[in-house]
C-alpha cells in the first residue's frame, strides 16, 4: 500500500483575469475559483456553460472561460471534450493580439499535454506562454500557475534542483498575490522537494524539512479555512500523517493518536465531498499499517475491508488501480494470517481487478493517442521516436546486465558447483521473462497492425461513397444539360420561325420551371447508380435516350403535366408515350408503370 499513500499535489486550476474582460466573465471566474476550492466541480461547469451562451462574449472571453472549462474536464477524465475546447481556444487566439489572451491559450495547451504525458511541450508552451508575460507586472496568478506546471513537469522526472527553482518561483509570486491556497500549495511542493532528495540521500535534515512544510501547510489552512483547497488540506493531513507512520521514531502509540488526529481532519472534509474521493483509500491504507505496526492484523484487514466497502459506493474505474492495491494488501494480510483460502480469493480478486485496470488503461491510451494524432502529428512522431529511443536504450541495459550475469557466472562457476546450479536456474527464469516479453510485443504489434488496417479500409470506404456521390452529380448534370438542350432546339426553331411571342412564351415557362430544377437535380442525384442499366436489361425492346429521360421523371414521381412542361409537350402526348413504355417492359394494362419503375430503383 505504500505506493498510494504518500500523495503529490499537482495543479490548481485558478488563472489571472485579463483587465478586457466582460465584468459577468471576470465574476464568473471568481466565482468558479471559490467552488474549486471545495471540490464543486459540476457546480463549476453549470456556471460555465451558461457564461458561454451569452452572445456579448468577445475572444478573450472565450478563451478564458473555455480554459476553466478545459480544466475541470481533464480533472473528469473527459479528454476528448477538454481537446476540443483547447482546439476552440486557439480558433479565438487568432482573433485576439492580446498578449494575455495568447499566454492563456499557451496555458490550456500545456495543461492539456501535460495529461498526454508530453512533457518537453508542457515546458516549451509554459516557458512561451512567460516571454508572453514579461512586461506584465499585474500578473502573478498566472505566473504562478505557469510556474507550478514547470514544477510538476520536474517532479514527475525527480529532478530535485530544478524543482526547488520553479517551486521558489511561485513562492514569488504567490505571497506577491498573497493567495493563501497558492502559498499552501508552494508549502507542499517544498515538502516534495525535500521527500525527493531525503530518498535519494537519506538526510535527516531534509526529513524534517519536509515535515515542517506540511504541518505550515497544516497550518495555513487552519487560519483561513476559506481561502485554502480542502484538497490542499486533505492532501497536507494524509502525508503528515504517513510521515508518523513510515519516518517518526516515536512510540507507535503516540505516533498512531497524532496520525490518528490528523486523519479525522481529512474525514471530515471528505464527508462533506470537499475533497477528491480516492483519498479515502490513503486514509484507510495508513490507518491498515499502523494495526499492522502494532501487530493486529485483523484489525488491519478491517480497515482495508472497509476501504473495499467505500469504493463499492463509488464505481468509477479510475478507482481502479487503488482498489486493485487494497485487495493486494488483503492477499498478504490473509497469508500472514495463515488463510491460504482467503488470500487466494483476494488474490484472484485483485488480478481480475488489475485486468479490468489494464483495460481501461488501454481505452485512455487509445484516447490519448487519438487526439494526439488530431492535434498534434508530429509531436506524435517525435514521441513515438523518443519512446522507442527508450526502448532501445532499456534493451542495451538489458542485453549488458545479461552480459555482466554471463561473466560473472563464468568466473563462480569454477569455484562452486552450487554456485553453477544456481546461475544456470537464474538464467532460465530470465530466458523465460525475455520470452514472454517477446511475445506480448508481438501481440502488441499485431494489435497494432489492426488498428492500422481498420483505419485503411475506414479511408478506402470513404472514397468509395465520394466516388458513388460523383456519379450521382454526373447523371444529374447530365439530365439538366440534355434539358437545356432541347430548350436550346426550341427557341432556335422559333427564331426561324420569326414568331418572337412564342420565344417569350417559351422563356417565361422556362423561368417558372427553374425554381424547381434545383429540387429535381438533387432528387435524380439519389438514384440508383444502376437504375439505366437495370432498365435497359428488363425492356423487350431498345430504349432510345428520350425513353431513359421519360422513364427518369417517372421515377421520380413528377405529374404528367410537370412532364409535359419539362419536355414541352402536350399532356396527352405524355399520356400516350407512358403506354408505349408500358409495351416496350413487356406490362398488362393494369399494371402502374411508375409502381414498375420503382420497383427497379430500389
Amino acid at each position: 500500500m505504500k505506493n498510494i499513500l504518500f500523495i503529490l499535489l499537482f495543479l490548481s486550476t485558478s488563472v489571472s483575469f485579463g483587465q478586457g474582460l466582460l465584468k459577468g466573465t471576470s465574476d464568473v471566474l471568481r466565482k468558479i475559483d471559490q467552488l474549486n476550492l471545495k471540490n464543486q466541480d459540476d457546480e463549476s461547469l453549470k456556471i460555465l456553460d451558461k457564461a458561454l451562451k451569452n452572445p456579448a462574449t468577445s475572444p478573450d472571453d472565450l478563451i478564458y472561460l473555455y480554459t476553466y472549462k478545459s480544466g475541470i474536464l481533464l480533472d473528469q477524465d473527459s479528454l476528448k471534450l477538454s481537446s476540443n475546447l483547447v482546439d476552440q481556444i486557439f480558433v479565438q487566439a487568432q482573433k485576439t493580439t492580446d498578449s494575455l489572451s495568447q499566454a492563456m491559450a499557451l496555458r490550456s495547451r500545456a495543461y492539456l499535454n501535460s495529461y498526454l504525458n508530453l512533457t518537453d511541450q508542457v515546458i516549451k508552451d509554459s516557458k512561451d506562454a512567460l516571454k508572453l508575460l514579461e512586461s506584465r507586472k499585474d500578473q502573478n496568478r498566472l505566473k504562478y500557475y505557469l510556474n507550478y506546471l514547470i514544477y510538476a513537469t520536474y517532479s514527475g522526472w525527480n529532478e530535485s534542483d530544478k524543482m526547488e527553482h520553479y517551486i521558489k518561483e511561485c513562492e514569488k509570486y504567490a505571497l506577491a498575490e498573497n493567495n493563501q491556497n497558492f502559498i499552501a500549495n508552494v508549502y507542499l511542493g517544498y515538502s516534495s522537494v525535500f521527500l525527493n532528495r531525503y530518498r535519494k540521500d537519506k538526510g535527516k535534515s531534509d526529513l524534517d524539512s519536509n515535515y515542517f512544510y506540511l504541518q505550515k501547510a497544516y497550518d495555513l489552512f487552519e487560519k483561513f479555512p476559506e481561502e485554502v483547497s480542502s484538497n490542499t488540506f486533505v492532501i497536507a493531513c494524509i502525508n503528515m500523517a504517513n510521515y508518523l507512520l513510515e519516518f517518526s521514531e516515536g512510540p507507535i502509540a503516540d505516533r498512531k493518536e497524532t496520525a490518528y488526529k490528523y486523519l479525522a481532519k481529512a474525514e471530515e472534509e471528505l464527508k462533506h465531498d470537499r475533497a477528491r474521493f480516492s483519498r479515502w483509500i490513503n486514509i484507510y491504507g495508513i490507518k491498515s499499517d499502523f494495526a499492522l505496526k502494532e501487530g493486529n492484523i485483523p484489525l488491519a484487514e478491517q480497515y482495508l475491508l472497509e476501504a473495499i466497502n467505500r469504493l463499492d459506493t463509488r464505481k468509477d474505474n479510475n478507482l481502479l488501480r487503488l482498489e486493485y492495491s487494497v485487495y493486494k494488501h488483503l492477499s498478504e494480510i490473509s497469508e500472514k494470517k495463515g488463510d491460504l483460502n482467503s488470500a487466494l480469493n483476494y488474490q484472484k480478486k485483485s488480478e481480475s481487478i488489475l485486468k479490468q485496470n489494464f483495460d481501461q488503461r488501454q481505452i485512455a491510451s487509445a484516447q490519448k493517442l487519438e487526439v494526439q494524432y488530431e492535434t498534434e502529428k508530429k509531436d506524435q512522431q517525435l514521441m513515438l521516436l523518443g519512446e522507442t529511443a527508450e526502448l532501445r536504450q532499456r534493451q542495451n541495459y538489458l542485453y549488458g546486465g545479461l552480459a555482466v550475469l554471463a561473466m560473472l557466472g563464468l568466473a563462480f562457476m569454477f569455484r562452486s558447483y552450487h554456485f553453477k546450479l544456481r546461475y544456470s536456474i537464474e538464467r532460465e527464469k530470465q530466458l523465460s521473462k525475455e520470452k514472454e516479453d517477446a511475445e506480448r510485443n508481438a501481440e502488441m504489434q499485431v494489435r497494432l497492425e489492426k488498428e492500422e488496417q481498420a483505419r485503411l479500409k475506414a479511408e478506402q470506404n470513404l472514397l468509395e461513397l465520394k466516388h458513388s456521390q460523383l456519379q450521382k452529380e454526373s447523371l444529374a448534370n447530365s439530365l439538366i444539360i440534355d434539358h437545356k438542350n432541347d430548350m436550346l432546339k426550341q427557341i432556335q426553331n422559333k427564331l426561324q420561325d420569326g414568331d418572337s411571342r412564342d420565344i417569350q412564351k417559351l422563356l417565361k415557362e422556362e423561368t417558372l420551371l427553374n425554381a424547381d430544377f434545383e429540387d429535381i437535380k438533387w432528387q435524380i442525384q439519389q438514384l440508383h447508380p444502376t437504375f439505366f442499366s437495370q432498365l435497359i436489361e428488363r425492356a423487350n425492346q431498345k430504349l432510345t435516350p428520350l425513353d431513359l429521360r421519360y422513364c427518369a421523371y417517372i421515377y421520380l414521381q413528377m405529374s404528367t403535366k410537370q412532364i409535359a412542361q419539362v419536355l414541352h409537350v402536350e399532356a396527352q402526348s405524355v399520356r400516350m408515350f407512358k403506354y408505349r413504355l408500358k409495351q416496350k417492359f413487356g406490362l398488362s394494362k393494369e399494371s402502374d408503370l411508375e409502381t414498375f419503375l420503382q420497383e427497379v430503383g430500389s
